[in-house]
């Protein structure tokens, strides 16, 4: 289905509410939701740390084929490949009906598949966040949706009466890693997108594809990754409409030598002949960053060098690269798109945007770096484990949080152009234009005279890049006003 076709009408009733200070009209039925489940689990009784008896308590597997994706809960417009890892809990269960896909790479035919993951859980968590999942609106009878923030007491509730439900019950991996905290973000920021998911820990080609790499079988590789490429564009992007991409990785030189060493390749491998393997990736990066109809977001690298970082220094038209920053305990007075107020964060954090050339956009995440309650205005926000409850995030300032950030501050730009224009059409380069505007050419008179701060405007081809999408709220969870109480 095409969907431009789809034009102004959402699927959801609350897709285009502004942000109110009154109270959300779900909230009252929320609060009832969560008051009912406390209940339960106290009147049961319910102690899996202490005491397993209780059928609530019993190991359940969940599988991703037990859920199915339900095209009503999700805008079709809002079509996001997430590549990364350890997002089983959230794809089996916590958002089962918005995953539309769950894919690896398989090295035997270079192709992506879809897969089956599974989760083993407490029946307690799988009858708690499958309903999470299903909420319904009891007055409309409509899909809904139940952001972490209202949920608070509940996830205290449930984290006493099944503390195992931490890590897998089986595998006893624990279900915080990287792509839960990522695939976290953007479920919670946008809750009318949907999701395709490609396993990145399933695609490792320098390691999966040992006989080439230790022949230093350059043109065999390429081949390969053409394959790849291929299978990326029609099994994934375009069999799922794609509209954006956030992608935490890149592989680096480095990643070579490690594959050759732990491949047990005989003699040495040098950086010229690994930067030559490395380069074999260009086709599957280009189905990500050049697709004509894709807007893709990037975890971005500070210091990209030519020689390591294949990925980061190559332009690709429809890509953001994305890095932190912080102002600490100072608010910022940074406009909505960047154009007047990042002088003074120029001047004033000037190491913070260190090692540049290729990051086109930095994101404030309001917290220190070594004091983290040195926080200003806007800390990041991300939500616990089972999207449950919503606390300032802890983590260094690293570019995979703010890649999230700063895809959702392009769904809710391009939501924004949808309702202006009736019958806009997705157009990455418009986009990306909107978020990053070329009116960053000059500084204001009294910081034109600020070190590097030429270079810096040069190096960004004028572009606005010092921006602070948190600060002004800027994602759909807060535009339809999730959390203005």
């Amino acid at each position: 289905m095409d969907k431009t076709l789809i034009g102004v009408a959402m699927l959801s009733g609350i897709a285009s509410l502004p942000v109110y200070a009154e109270q959300h009209p779900l909230k009252l039925a929320s609060d009832h939701y969560v008051l009912d489940r406390v209940s339960l689990i106290e009147n049961e009784g319910v102690q899996c740390g202490v005491d397993a008896s209780h059928s609530f308590c019993d190991t359940v597997t969940v599988k991703f084929s037990d859920g199915a994706y339900q095209r009503e809960r999700t805008d079709q417009r809002q079509t996001v490949l997430v590549l990364d890892s350890g997002m089983n809990l959230h794809s089996v269960l916590r958002y089962r009906s918005r995953i539309r896909a769950h894919l690896v790479y398989d090295p035997q035919s270079n192709t992506f598949v879809e897969s089956d993951p599974e989760v083993a859980i407490s029946r307690l968590g799988q009858k708690l966040l499958s309903e999470l999942d299903t909420f319904v609106d009891p007055n409309t009878q409509q899909p809904a949706f139940l952001p972490s923030a209202w949920l608070r007491d509940l996830a205290l509730a449930y984290g006493r009466a099944a503390p195992g439900d931490m890590q897998d019950h089986r595998t006893q991996i624990s279900h915080f890693s990287h792509g839960s905290k990522v695939l976290g973000y953007l479920t919670q920021h946008n809750p009318d997108a949907e999701f395709v998911l490609i396993d990145t820990a399933s695609f490792l080609p320098f390691l999966q594809h040992k006989d080439v790499i230790c022949r230093q079988d350059n043109a065999t590789l390429s081949d390969y990754m053409k394959v790849a490429a291929g299978s990326l564009q029609q099994d994934v992007i375009e069999r799922y409409e794609v509209e954006y991409v956030n992608y935490s990785g890149g592989f680096t030189r480095s990643h070579v030598h490690h594959a050759w060493n732990s491949n047990g390749c005989e003699g040495s491998l040098s950086n010229a002949q690994a930067k030559s393997l490395l380069n074999t990736l260009d086709p599957v990066y280009q189905q990500l960053f050049d697709s004509p109809n894709v807007l893709g977001i990037q975890a971005g690298k500070r210091h990209a060098a030519s020689g390591e970082d294949a990925l980061d220094v190559k332009d690709y038209a429809n890509r953001i690269r994305v890095q932190p920053y912080t102002t600490e305990a100072v608010n910022t007075d940074i406009s909505h798109t960047g154009e007047t107020g990042w002088e003074a964060v120029y001047k004033d954090f000037k190491a913070e945007f260190a090692g540049h050339d290729h990051i086109d956009m930095y994101v404030n995440f309001g917290y220190g770096r070594v004091n983290y309650f040195n926080q200003n205005s806007t800390p990041k926000m991300t939500s616990d484990v089972f999207g449950m409850q919503y606390a300032a995030d802890w983590a260094l300032l690293a570019s995979s949080w703010a890649a999230p950030i700063v895809t959702s501050l392009a769904i809710d730009t391009q939501t924004k152009l949808y309702n202006e224009t009736l019958g806009a059409a997705f157009d990455p380069a418009k986009l990306k234009t909107k978020l990053l505007p070329d009116r960053c050419g000059s500084a204001a008179r009294e910081y034109r005279q600020v070190s590097g701060i030429g270079e810096f405007i040069r190096a960004g081809d004028n572009t606005c890049r010092i921006q602070d999408p948190l600060k002004n709220r800027a994602d759909q969870l807060n535009s339809q006003g999730y959390l203005a109480n």
